[in-house]
This record gives structure tokens, C-alpha cells and sequence, in this order.
């Protein structure tokens, strides 16, 4: 065979390793060299005469424009083939008319023709050196009966990755290749044949055998179980280490593969329908009664004796437990749940683990050295001998969602002499994934319940309309109303007074009686606060502020107490604060609504926003009539009407009577709220 030396560039070691494995599967006396940047490559193949040049178009330093005219200008002769992601072809012809001899598109399964791809190009560009190249082996013709066209032929990285596969695979699968070169050959296996095949290879790697034969069984893509014979042959690097496996599948009658755990479907099946029994009787429970069950349900279906829900508190960055199964009574520490920091939970299931176990007195390992990238370990120490299991060994599944971890489960004590293997664990990845689910489900039910109940909210706001009642007294309603269904702790409502020219604070909802009490004595400067509403600070029709603003200092300082919460993107800062303008019936600004810390930490929903523009418009209508009510009992007063009158305005209770109709507005208050 002819000798082939080929430069890959790229930057992914993923995608260089594996075209490297199978260019050198196919073409045994094939060099293959890498780089990692644009330049790398231009410097490489000038240096040295390739027979070809593969290349990504997307480097940090050059791009693949540039790479094929540094190398053009510096006279390189080999064949230059650009990569390009599929639907930028515009890029593609760009280098055939710069002087690139070709380009690949990177579609589905373009790794698994690339060795025929490379061949191609090659007789192209020089026929007559490369007669010898033998074709490859994939599709070889030197064969005396075309065995591969009789049997189910596919071809696994040394991760057992599916990188190729026959018709005959595809029609057994039912899936084509584009399909199954997505997927490990661990993703066709039955479950309960995933562990005694893995078993296997591993043993028949470690043996330094050229070839095995096994029985299982793999799924097709309806789920149809198949029995197949696979036949394995470990293809090696010149130091004798499995590089990748040529792989052959024979079916076989379904009498002459039995399993003993085929039962195991039945309990995964069975596991399944309880925890969705539990999601669909759930609904009308709170979370902590919802999640006891659930703990209780993984406990007797994984054979544990106690098990703890934990749920992450973004507000305080630590985990809370929300139910303890057989501990008795709930344990509390000082009177309050009991606490684990977030920099634990995130240290234990650090490197995508799902499920984690953690033996009582030993030492972890670095997982980096010895954990495989796609299916990570359940551990980080030396596994216990098979049948041992301590007392104070652990077991976390961690719960997920697009955002990272967000609670966890903890098993310990198994029932009995029950010690958890591997089909224990694979359960509980799914139970895992599952409780995500659900948990992520039960919080979108609440969160339609909370939309219910803040619609009932503004409803109840219509009391607001009656006259009757005082108007401190409504204004408080208003702010409770608001803080129990919008799920802000610090809600406040001024108005601006036509006796001072201020913006005087008359209800805040607070559950801290002390800092509601102090606050509800605060007065801001007009003029201060109203060069805080600045345009590019408009949501809607209020004013969302993310920094620091001096005349809302004081205000946040008392509520604060002086300290400030850290905030990652997206979340509310420390000096957040949303002011929500009530404004009179003719448009001017008679007041504001002051809404700060959220419970979810999170920056306020349009739907939030409308709902309190929706109130604040309520609470100025309200006081528009107010004042006409005040000024029709003025019109034709009565002695003890005008005493108390008086004493009303007196008492700077009313709405600012710069703002309403028939009476003489505040210049002061016209000049900046316009």
C-alpha cells in the first residue's frame, strides 16, 4: 500500500482524534498530523509535503480564506480541503475560487464517509502515484465472498461510539446511518444486557485477545428487542492499545439468549408509573408535603431505609432540606431546617454527575485520569468489595435543569442486607431525571396557580372604590395585596404632597416591623427622584434602576441594614429597585409604586410589570374620585363635614390636591414630572 501523510486542522481534539482513527482504520499505512490554529497549519504544510490538507474554516487566529491564500502565496502544492459547516456554502465557493481544491460539508455522519472522501480527492489530484492505495477496507474487493454484504457490519471508537455502520445494521436498527452515528452501541443495548456486554469488552480488552464473540440482545428504534451474536475485532496503535473495534452482529432465535435480570424492565416500568402517579395526585398539595412523598416512594422502591429532599435557596446560595424520611422527627439546627452550602453540593457532582456515591472513610481520586467523558462514574473512590456496604456510605442523585443543579436526593442505610449495585444506580439516574421533571412541572403548575390568584388580587382591589373607608387604610391593603401575590418582600407606595413638594412614603409591606415602621417615615426629594426615571430605564411604563442612586440610598440602606447581596446575571441586584408611576386623571404623577426584592431573585416578568401598572392605574383613578368626593362635600360644606375637612388635609392623608381636578397643581411637582 502506498504510504499517505495527511495534515488535519482543527480545534477540537474530539473531532482530530476520531477522523485520525478513521483514516488510520481504513488506510493502515496512513500518517496523520494535527493543528490546533490557522497558523500551525500554514507553518505545517509548508514545512512538509502533504498529500493532503484538511482544514476547519474557523480559527481563532485565521480563518479558512486566509488560510488558503497564506498557503497559496507560499507556493504549497498539496491538496487544500476546507471544512464548512453545512448552510455556509457561499464560504465554500469563496476558497474553490480562491485556489482551494475542494471543501466537505459537515453534515450528519460526514466522519463516517471521510476516509472514502479522502480517497476521492486524492486519485483526482494525482491518479497515477495512488493506483497502489488499496481501497478501503470498509468496502475492500479482494475478498473471495462479499462477507460484509451477509452480516450486520459496524465500526466503534475505542469509547464505543458507533462511527459506522452497513445496510444490513441499518435495516436490523431500523435506523440510518445518520441516525446511529449519533449513538453508543450502549444506547442499542437492551438494559438488562448493558453491564454483562460491557463486562465483556472490558475483559477481552484487558486480555490482549484480537477477537471475541458474545450473546445479547439490542433494541431496534421502535424498541423491538432483536437477539444478536456480536462478533468484536480490537484494532490496535503500534503500542498494542484498542484505537477502535470492528464489530459484525448475527441474530439469533430468542430461546438461545436468556437473560436473568430480564425482569429489571418490569421494575424500571413499575418505578415510572409511581412517580407519575405522584405528579398527577400532587397538584393541589404544598411543595413540602410533595416532595415527602416523593422521598418516601424513593426510599421503599430503592430499598433504603431514610432519604432527604434537598432544594436550592438562590436567595441564600444554600440548600435546604424540605423532607427527611426515617429520621423520626424532622431535624432542625438553632430551630431552623438544617443547611448545606451550595460550594458542597457543587464540589460533589462536579464533573456532570448524576449519581454519586460516597464511601464512609476513604479517600477520593482526581476522576479527571480515569473517568470516561460520556458516561461518567458514580464515584470518585476505590469501589467496596461487591457484597459490602458501610453504614455510613452515601448515596446523592443529583436533580437538574437547565440552569445546573437545584436540589438533590440522599440515600442511606439499605434495607436489610440489600447492598445497591449497578442496576441500583441506573435506577436512580432515571429517578433522577424524572424528580427533575416533576419538580420542574410542579413549579410551573404553581406558577399558573400564582397567575390565578394575582388576577383574583386585582379584583379585590376594586375596594379600593369604596369611599367609605379610609384612605390610609386602603393604601395599606394595596401593598399587602401586592407583596402576597406578586412574591416581592419590600413593597412601598408614596405620594407626592402638595404641602412639601416631597414624595412622602404612606404604606410599605415588609415583614420586618421595624424597617417597615422607619421606612414608612421616609421622604424623597421630587427633583431627586425624578431624574431616577430616565428613558433607557423604561419597561413598559415604569422605571426598572440596576445601580446605585443616591436618593434612594437611605431607602435601600435601612432595608438592607447596610449589607449587600452579590447577583449574577439576570438576577436582581443589590441596588435594584422598580418604580411603578401612579398617575392622575390627566396624566400627571401623582405618586409611586416601590417594589424591591424579589423572593426568586430574579428581574421582573412583563406579565409583573403589567399587573402593577394595571394597580397603580386603579390606585389613581381611586384617588382622583377621592378628591372630587372632597371637593363636592367642600362645595356645599356642613360644620362638622368642614372640621373634618380640614383635619383630613390637615393631616396630609389625602391625595395631593395639586393634581386634581378644579384645584391649583404645584408648579414645583409640573416642573419634573411632566
Amino acid at each position: 500500500m502506498a504510504h499517505i501523510s495527511v495534515l488535519i486542522a482543527g480545534t477540537s481534539n474530539s473531532y482530530l482524534e476520531i477522523s485520525k482513527k478513521m483514516l488510520k482504520f481504513h488506510y493502515e499505512n496512513c500518517e496523520i498530523d494535527f493543528a490546533y490554529t490557522g497558523q500551525e497549519c500554514v507553518d505545517k504544510a509548508f514545512a512538509k509535503e502533504y498529500n493532503l490538507v484538511l482544514f476547519d474554516y474557523e480559527f481563532a487566529d485565521l480563518d479558512g480564506l486566509e488560510i488558503v491564500d497564506a498557503l497559496l502565496k507560499k507556493k504549497v502544492t498539496s491538496p487544500l480541503v476546507m471544512l464548512i459547516e453545512e448552510g455556509e456554502e457561499k464560504k465554500a465557493v469563496q476558497a474553490i475560487e480562491q485556489g482551494a481544491t475542494d471543501y466537505i460539508l459537515k453534515v450528519r455522519g460526514y466522519l463516517t464517509a471521510l476516509p472514502f472522501t479522502v480517497r476521492n480527492l486524492l486519485e483526482k489530484k494525482n491518479p497515477k502515484k495512488l493506483k497502489k492505495v488499496e481501497t478501503p477496507k470498509a468496502i475492500s474487493t479482494k475478498r473471495k465472498k462479499p462477507i460484509l454484504q451477509s452480516v450486520q457490519y459496524f465500526i466503534l471508537d475505542d469509547k464505543y461510539n458507533i462511527i459506522s455502520a452497513n445496510s444490513k445494521i441499518q435495516k436490523l436498527t431500523k435506523m440510518s446511518e445518520g441516525e446511529l452515528v449519533e449513538l453508543n452501541f450502549y444506547d442499542l443495548l437492551s438494559k438488562e444486557n448493558q453491564k454483562p456486554f460491557f463486562d465483556n469488552v472490558n475483559r477481552f480488552s484487558k486480555s490482549g485477545k484480537s477477537k471475541t464473540k458474545m450473546q445479547t440482545a439490542i433494541l431496534d428504534k421502535h424498541g423491538e428487542v432483536v437477539h444478536v451474536q456480536v462478533f468484536l475485532t480490537a484494532i490496535k496503535d503500534d503500542v498494542k492499545k484498542v484505537i477502535s473495534y470492528k464489530g459484525e452482529l448475527r441474530e439469533i432465535q430468542a430461546e438461545s439468549h436468556m437473560s436473568a435480570q430480564v425482569n429489571e424492565n418490569v421494575n424500571t416500568l413499575e418505578m415510572v408509573q409511581k412517580i407519575t402517579a405522584i405528579i398527577s395526585s400532587g397538584y393541589e398539595l404544598q411543595l413540602p408535603a410533595f416532595v415527602e412523598r416523593i422521598t418516601e416512594a424513593v426510599c421503599q422502591m430503592t430499598k433504603f431505609e431514610r432519604g432527604t429532599f434537598a432544594l436550592l435557596d438562590k436567595r441564600r446560595n444554600v440548600f435546604i432540606k424540605q423532607a427527611m424520611i426515617g429520621y423520626g422527627s424532622f431535624p432542625e439546627m438553632n430551630g431552623a431546617s438544617i443547611q448545606v452550602s451550595n460550594e458542597v453540593i457543587e464540589r460533589v457532582f462536579a464533573g456532570n454527575f448524576k449519581v454519586k456515591v460516597i464511601y464512609y472513610n476513604q479517600v477520593h481520586r482526581n476522576t479527571a485520569s480515569f473517568l470516561n467523558s460520556k458516561y461518567p462514574e458514580r464515584r470518585s473512590q476505590k469501589r467496596r468489595p461487591h457484597s459490602q456496604w458501610h453504614p455510613r456510605d452515601l448515596i446523592l442523585v443529583n436533580l437538574t435543569n437547565e440552569h445546573g443543579t437545584f436540589g438533590y436526593i440522599s440515600l442511606d442505610r439499605p434495607v436489610g442486607d440489600f447492598v445497591p449495585n449497578r442496576n441500583t444506580f441506573e435506577n436512580l439516574e432515571v429517578l433522577g431525571q424524572l424528580i427533575s421533571f416533576a419538580i420542574e412541572n410542579f413549579y410551573h403548575f404553581s406558577t399558573i396557580e400564582k397567575r390565578s390568584r394575582r388576577l383574583k388580587q386585582v379584583l379585590v382591589m376594586n375596594n379600593i372604590f369604596k369611599l367609605h373607608l379610609g384612605l390610609n387604610e386602603l393604601l395599606r391593603e394595596v401593598v399587602w395585596s401586592i407583596k402576597f401575590s406578586l412574591d416581592f418582600n419590600l413593597i412601598a407606595l408614596g405620594l407626592i404632597s402638595k404641602r412639601t413638594g416631597k414624595l412622602g412614603l404612606k404604606a410599605v409591606a415588609c415583614e420586618d416591623k421595624v424597617k417597615a415602621k422607619l421606612l414608612s417615615a421616609m421622604n424623597f426629594p421630587v427633583e431627586g427622584i425624578s431624574k431616577t426615571l430616565k428613558s433607557n430605564r423604561r419597561i413598559g411604563k415604569s422605571y426598572l434602576i440596576l445601580e446605585q442612586e443616591a436618593v434612594l440610598q437611605n431607602f435601600k440602606h435601612v432595608y438592607n441594614g447596610g449589607a449587600k447581596n452579590k447577583s449574577e446575571r439576570g438576577q436582581w441586584p443589590a441596588d435594584g429597585i422598580l418604580l411603578v408611576p401612579i398617575k392622575s386623571q390627566d396624566g400627571k404623577i401623582i405618586g409611586l409604586i416601590m417594589v424591591d426584592d424579589p423572593a426568586d431573585k430574579k428581574l421582573p416578568t412583563d406579565e409583573t410589570v403589567q399587573i402593577l401598572e394595571l394597580l397603580a392605574n386603579q390606585i389613581g383613578v381611586a384617588i382622583d374620585n377621592r378628591v372630587l368626593y372632597v371637593n363636592s362635600k367642600n362645595s356645599q360644606p356642613k360644620p362638622e363635614t368642614s372640621n373634618r375637612l380640614r383635619e383630613f388635609i390637615a393631616n396630609d392623608s389625602s391625595p395631593p390636591l395639586a393634581f386634581s381636578p378644579n384645584i391649583k397643581r404645584h408648579r414645583f411637582v409640573d416642573k419634573f414630572f411632566k
